[in-house]
């Protein structure tokens, strides 16, 4: 099973709680949903497609875009 981690912190900014939910409930089956403490220690954090930037910018979009970009790349 593939794991998708998000930051806490950005959960709450972004509001991607939304994402969270259609991964959980639609894609259970292959992905798991990790919320994690602050990625920002981690380097590895700042080239992932959960950035902050990226949240935002496609939930503000369409929702749809952000959960492909996330299958994508998980």
């Amino acid at each position: 099973m593939r794991v998708a981690k998000f930051c806490e912190r950005n959960i709450k900014v972004t509001k991607a709680n939304i994402v969270l939910d259609i991964l959980q409930q639609n894609y259970q089956q292959d992905i798991e949903v990790c919320v994690v403490d602050c990625f920002r220690r981690c380097l590895e954090c700042r080239v992932t497609p959960f950035c902050r930037v990226q949240l935002t910018t496609l939930q503000d979009n369409d929702v749809d875009t952000l959960v492909k970009k996330i299958l994508e790349n998980v």
